[in-house]
């Protein structure tokens, strides 16, 4: 992961950070949100202008969907782990 650290990344992501990357040329963002008790994580690409959710993830009551997210095939067919070595973690 380049300017921080992919098990950083993880961490916060399991905590419902909102969190910044840029792949590919584009401008993903993916945070957290409890909403009745479901932790729900929301993914969605940012720039160029998105059109709105590509992915949620529901969670139990006390963790968010971290490993889904990691897992789900949402870049070209591979996963957050498989591109994490050239995904650049950004501030909005």
């Amino acid at each position: 992961m380049i300017n921080g650290s992919y098990p950083e990344f993880v961490e916060k992501l399991s905590w419902g950070v909102e969190l910044w990357f840029v792949y590919g040329g584009a401008k993903y963002l993916v945070q957290g949100y409890t909403e009745n008790g479901t932790y729900n994580l929301y993914f969605f690409m940012v720039d160029p202008e998105g059109t709105g959710y590509d992915w949620i993830g529901n969670g139990t009551e006390q963790e968010y969907p971290v490993e889904e997210f990691l897992n789900a095939k949402l870049f070209d067919g591979k996963s957050f782990r498989e591109i994490e070595s050239v995904v650049e973690w950004v501030d909005c």
